[in-house]
């Protein structure tokens, strides 16, 4: 069972399992999307607690742009939200209060957080392979894909 079987069938122990494995936290299906998105779209926080823990990326979109914030958000899920809140930008954070705030939930409390430096340039190549993306060139972004997969195996 892969990581993303594991999160799609809620297991939470196949998940423990497969992090424990050392299983990348971040890969991506066809539609770009990564198990922490599913998680927080399903509106698991267990999972979603799991997955932050082990290294998933949360500022991560998928082929639309959608974070696992926003899709959270978008199902009503203000747990997993509240989770996904800090490691946010504002413009993120604004439309995840107004996704809730349209199905009655206004309460998200949540310490803001500041970027630590280091970040800006994966910021800049995230969008840029959004936008190469967008564009019909997808070589940018699989060499992002695989900068982020270097990137975590070098923390380990």
């Amino acid at each position: 069972m892969s990581l993303f079987d594991a999160v799609l069938a809620g297991d939470r122990e196949a998940v423990k399992s497969q992090l424990a494995a050392r299983a990348d936290p971040n890969p991506f299906d066809a539609e770009g999307r990564t198990p922490l998105m599913a998680a927080a779209r399903a509106g698991r926080a267990d999972l979603v607690r799991l997955l932050l823990e082990a290294g998933a990326d949360p500022e991560l979109t998928d082929s639309i742009g959608e974070s696992a914030l926003i899709m959270a958000a978008a199902h009503g899920h203000p747990e997993v939200c509240k989770l996904l809140l800090p490691h946010a930008k504002d413009d993120e954070r604004d439309l995840a209060r107004t996704l809730l705030s349209g199905v009655g939930i206004t309460d998200l409390r949540s310490e803001p957080s500041i970027p630590e430096p280091d970040k800006m340039d994966r910021r800049l190549a995230s969008a840029g392979a959004y936008v190469a993306g967008k564009l019909g060139d997808d070589g940018p972004a699989k060499r992002l894909e695989r900068a982020l997969r270097a990137e975590k195996t070098r923390k380990r």
